[in-house]
């Protein structure tokens, strides 16, 4: 099987490739960015092909690789990124007629939305998200025709 890109919006680098790291070997975090503002914009230009340059991305989490093609999934790991944000993003890339499924995670259980920040946390969320991810490839999701919410 080959490697399924992903585009990761997170809020902390350091929180952001621990997640990374938990959803390898099948899936790869191509572009990262801690900027809900500019996450928005970003994503339509990795969708495209090309990588921003923007402060709010990193080098450290996103390989940038886009050998592998455009990115399958957008998967947010941070409450920085809520419901308005993932229905603005579905909107923008609905009218740029790009479909692509977006993860989010369940903060139900969260005070104020917040998890603790640490790498364990972030990697088990992350083996939360690679189940979805999964199971999504599995059904063909991750082909371009799908555009729907899931949380992990």
């Amino acid at each position: 099987m080959s490697v399924t890109p992903v585009i990761l919006c997170g809020q902390f680098e350091e929180l952001g490739k621990a997640f990374s790291d938990g959803l390898k070997p099948d899936f790869e975090v191509i572009y990262f960015t801690t900027s809900a503002t500019s996450a928005l914009a970003d994503i339509q230009t990795v969708l495209k092909g090309s990588i921003p340059t923007s402060t709010s991305s990193s080098t450290l989490v996103g390989s940038g690789n886009l050998a592998h093609g455009a990115p399958k999934a957008i998967v947010v790991s941070a409450a920085l990124y809520d419901d308005a944000w993932v229905d603005a993003a579905r909107q923008e890339l609905r009218a740029a007629g790009r479909h692509v499924p977006i993860l989010k995670p369940d903060l139900s259980g969260c005070v104020d939305g917040v998890t603790a920040a640490d790498k364990a946390k972030a990697k088990a969320a992350a083996e939360h998200a690679v189940k979805v991810l999964r199971k999504l490839e599995d059904e063909g999701k991750l082909e371009g025709d799908e555009d729907a919410v899931y949380v992990y």
